[in-house]
Formats: structure tokens, C-alpha cells, sequence
């Protein structure tokens, strides 16, 4: 991978450098600590990505193997170097606000709590993000999301199948306390799952393209339209038209797209789409009672609401606890008066106010600041016309991640940061190179 201090070697990809073969002497294949590496990385993303939360003390296991055989061929370049940068703000923020939240009454378990997710965690997956992409490069990424988001799928229909077939307790692995709710042509289900949808769905659907086989494409759309319709998650549900919006927005100012016409570019990302769209949706209707107006109608009235009853006292409660705090912060690990969680009564789902409850005006835009980074950057490739798509595909599903931490804390579990992390760090080491390819 070329750091962006010199020329781009030739026949070397802007999206990585490809994984070497397993060395060869003496007539036998060696094993290095790079081919270790992928296969924690593998495990690793399979646990977070496929089942998140359903093994979390394996999945922390993977997460702490991959990171240290990641170490040992770091090589931080200029924009990851700006990046830890970015990072390093945002831990003194963090420790100086677990102060003030210590001084506030809040418990042992609640800072320490705070110092994985806001610390360790993140830096863990900036680690194994920056490995993963230099061995594989971004679209080799896109590959492997490609086949996770079919397991998901898989995964989706396990779930449903076994629970309408043996109750709740046959599905206990994927969530504890499961509920299927399927009255009156609605659709809905508890499944940790969902958080990666939003993700994967937003992406593969701004970027369609990436997908090489037609009939993956075909199929991986369909599977992902039908699991978002029968999530009930409001979130995962817009992030199929978020994310096709977007893509459909940066079609021409993606290297490869710049020189073709609008009418050419809307019917090689509408076809796809309203293919899949219809086979899932006839399958839907073929072998469900999922009414199709009756999930949208749903989702609205969610929307209008506000998230519904409790998310409104949630909200109202933070804001009043901004406005009691003068906007400064009350600290990590403190709650208000609305307990969302009685385990866990510091923790809210509505994270960006949350957040300013904590961490005042001035610590939430020091936690925004990569991300704003971030969408500056796209923004000017965007309009110099050398947007890759690997990095439209990062952009739009980071985009319906980052708006579903509004209402769900997805950002706030390390089996979730991967999320947020990996498009963070896949630009930082490919921005300066980007500009310097010629926009096709």
C-alpha cells in the first residue's frame, strides 16, 4: 500500500495490496503471522458482524488476538498518523470527563465500562481495521462483506424459522428474551443482527456494482430488502432507500460513472434494484402475511412519533439535564432521572443527546471531529470527481449507521464499532492517492 509520500507503483490497486501466498521452502507451505492474522480477523468478523453480542466473551478473545498479531507489521502512514491524532483528542476528552462523572456519583462498573468503549475499544479496531485493509485492500473488504451479509440474511431466517417452529428458547443464542410479532400483516423481531444490516444494507445498496456476480448481486438485495422489511427496525428499513438515494446522488461523481450518462447510470443502478425489489417482495406475499403498506405505515408513525413514548421522556429528560448542566457536561457513567436501562442506568439509545448530556457542547464536537473529517473528505473527492466506489460503498453505510445511533447506541458496543471504525481508517489510508487518479 503506498503511504502517499511518493508515486503509486505500477500495477499496484489503490484499494490495497493483495494478501501474499503462504511462503513456499523446502516443499512446504509456512504459515506466517499475516495468514494468522486473517484467520483471527476472519473469526473476528463472523462474531461481529454475523452473531454480534451472542458470544461476547469469545468475540472479546478474537478481538484482542487479532490486534496483537496486527502489531507487528504496522506501519503508520500520514493519514492513519492524523487519524490516532483524531483519537488521542477524543481519550483526553474521555478521561477528563470520567473524572468529572467519578466526582458526580458514578460507580466503579460505569467508568470502567466507559474506558472500553470510548478507549480501548475503538484504538483495538483502528489496529486490526489498518491490518485488514493493507493485506487485503478495500474491495477485497467489500468481498467478504458480501458474503457476511448473505450469512446475516441466512442468520435473519434461521431466527424466524426456529422460533415460530420452537419458541423463544430455540433462538436464545441469537438474542435473549426473543419476540416475534407478526399480527395484522406487520413483521417484527428482536435480533442483534439488525445493527449490521443497517450497515451492509445502506452500502450494497448505494454500490451495487461492487458486487462482481449479477446473480449475487440479484440474490444479496433480495435477501437484504426482505430481512430489513421483516425487522420492524425503523432504522434498518430506511437505510434500503438511504442508501440507494445516496449512491444513486454520487453515481456521477464516482470514478467510472463521471463520463456516463445520467439516463445510462439510473437504469444500471434501477434495474438491480427494482428486480430484487420485486422478487423479494413477491416471495414476501407468496409465503407471509406481511402487508407491505401495513410495515411502511408502521415506520411513519414511529418517525412522527418520535421513537415512540419512551424515547420522547428520554429525550426530555437529557434535555433537561443539558440545561441543567449549562451545556458543560455532567460526566461519563451519570444518568438522569429517565432510566432506560435498570442494569445499566447511565446508558441511553438516544446517543447524540446523550452525548452532549455527558460530554457537554465542546466534548461532542471533539467526538465528532473524525467523523466530520471523514465527510469533508469524501465531499472533496466527490466534487473533484475521483470518488472510488469502494469508498462511496464505506460512506453510504457509514452514513445510515451514524444516523441510527440517533435512536439505537450501536456506537456504544464494541461489537458494533467496527462500523464506524473500518470506513474511517480505509479513506484515511487512500485519500491522498485518490487524488492523484485520473477521474475515468
Amino acid at each position: 500500500m503506498n503511504s502517499g509520500n511518493g508515486p503509486i507503483p505500477a500495477g499496484a490497486s489503490l484499494s490495497g495490496v493483495a494478501p501474499a501466498l503462504p511462503r513456499y521452502a523446502g516443499g512446504r507451505y509456512r504459515i506466517t503471522a499475516g495468514h494468522l492474522f486473517l484467520g483471527a480477523a476472519i473469526l473476528l468478523l463472523l462474531l461481529t458482524v454475523v452473531v454480534p453480542n451472542s458470544l461476547p466473551v469469545p468475540t472479546g478473545a478474537a478481538m484482542g488476538l487479532a490486534f496483537l498479531l496486527a502489531l507487528p507489521g504496522l506501519q503508520i502512514g500520514p493519514g492513519f498518523r492524523n487519524l490516532l491524532a483524531c483519537y488521542g483528542v477524543t481519550v483526553v476528552v474521555t478521561v477528563a470527563y470520567m473524572i468529572v462523572g467519578g466526582m458526580h456519583g458514578a460507580t466503579m462498573v460505569a467508568l470502567a465500562q466507559t474506558a472500553v468503549i470510548y478507549i480501548f475499544s475503538p484504538l483495538l479496531w483502528m489496529v486490526i481495521a489498518h491490518a485488514l485493509l493493507k493485506r487485503l485492500g478495500t474491495e477485497r473488504l467489500i468481498d467478504w462483506f458480501a458474503m457476511l451479509s448473505v450469512l446475516c440474511a441466512v442468520s435473519v431466517a434461521a431466527f424466524f424459522y426456529l422460533y415460530l417452529r420452537h419458541g423463544a428458547a430455540a433462538v436464545a443464542f441469537f438474542f435473549k428474551g426473543a419476540n416475534v410479532n407478526l399480527n395484522d400483516g406487520f413483521s417484527g423481531a428482536t435480533m442483534h443482527v439488525y445493527g449490521s444490516l443497517i450497515f451492509l444494507s445502506g452500502a450494497f445498496f448505494s454500490s451495487p456494482e461492487l458486487i462482481r456476480s449479477r446473480l449475487l448481486r440479484f440474490a444479496l438485495l433480495g435477501m437484504l430488502l426482505a430481512s430489513a422489511l421483516t425487522s420492524g427496525r425503523s432504522a434498518l428499513i430506511l437505510s434500503v432507500p438511504l442508501g440507494w438515494c445516496l449512491g444513486l446522488a454520487l453515481m456521477s461523481r464516482t470514478i467510472g460513472n463521471t463520463r456516463k450518462s445520467a439516463f445510462t447510470q439510473l437504469i444500471r443502478y434501477g434495474v438491480p434494484m427494482l428486480a430484487a425489489a420485486a422478487a423479494a417482495l413477491a416471495l414476501l406475499q407468496a409465503y407471509t402475511q406481511i402487508n407491505l403498506g401495513t410495515v411502511l405505515t408502521t415506520v411513519t408513525d414511529k418517525l412522527a412519533s418520535g421513537g415512540g413514548s419512551a424515547r420522547v421522556q428520554m429525550g426530555r429528560s437529557l434535555f433537561s439535564g443539558i440545561l441543567g448542566n449549562g451545556g458543560l457536561g455532567s460526566g461519563h457513567g451519570v444518568g438522569v432521572p429517565f432510566v432506560s436501562d435498570p442494569i445499566h442506568p447511565w446508558r441511553y439509545e438516544l446517543v447524540w443527546v446523550a452525548t452532549l448530556y455527558r460530554v457537554g457542547i465542546l466534548g461532542a464536537l471533539v467526538y465528532a471531529l473524525p467523523f466530520l473529517l471523514y465527510f469533508v473528505a469524501i465531499l472533496r473527492l466527490a466534487h473533484a470527481r475521483r470518488l472510488p466506489a469502494r469508498h462511496k460503498f464505506m460512506f453510504c453505510g457509514l452514513v445510515c449507521a451514524f444516523l441510527a445511533t440517533n435512536t439505537n447506541p450501536y456506537i456504544e458496543a464494541f461489537a458494533f464499532q467496527w462500523m464506524y471504525v473500518v470506513p474511517l481508517v480505509a479513506l484515511a489510508i487512500e485519500y491522498r492517492a485518490c487524488f492523484r487518479q485520473e477521474p475515468a
